[in-house]
């Protein structure tokens, strides 16, 4: 299933919350449908009361929201839903950020799958590039920037 892009304003504490990769995974597993605690954690193959610990940390962070409510053998289960898959900081170091503007994402991906995801974006960036050198259209200049980080091991979250 395709996710539809739905951007989220975050503040600093926010981000610190969104920057395990295992929440990210949560998250976006949340944004292709509602899902229980204990149904993201078969998903993933993880212990149920771990996931419920990233999930209320994030639903407290105002990241996820609650979507459904539902009785099951008097056991009320509560189905959540990610608020957006795109989060850009409002601020850093208490400024507005104006008109920079950064995305970013964690994911985990084999050394194949970073090579070839470096290939895609180089091949995209030489796209624009191209067409920033056609025609005489008003244009604004921006630096983009992409680093690729090894993060610690989800298994430690």
């Amino acid at each position: 299933m395709y996710l539809i892009k739905k951007t989220m304003e975050i503040n600093l504490e926010q981000q610190k919350l969104i920057s395990s990769p295992l929440r990210i995974k949560i998250i976006y597993l949340l944004a292709k449908r509602a899902m229980t605690a204990k149904q993201v954690a078969e998903e993933l193959g993880k212990s149920a009361g771990s996931i419920h610990y990233h999930i209320q940390q994030l639903y407290k962070g105002e990241i996820l929201e609650i979507e459904e409510t539902k009785e099951n053998r008097g056991i009320i289960e509560k189905y959540y839903r990610s608020k957006a898959t795109q989060f850009n900081l409002k601020e850093v170091n208490g400024q507005d950020k104006g008109s920079s503007s950064s995305m970013g994402i964690s994911i985990s991906l084999t050394d194949d799958e970073v090579k070839e995801f470096q290939d895609d974006l180089y091949e995209l960036m030489v796209k624009y590039m191209e067409k920033s050198v056609k025609g005489a259209i008003k244009r604004n200049s921006y630096e983009i920037s992409c680093s690729f980080k090894l993060l610690n091991s989800e298994e430690e979250d």
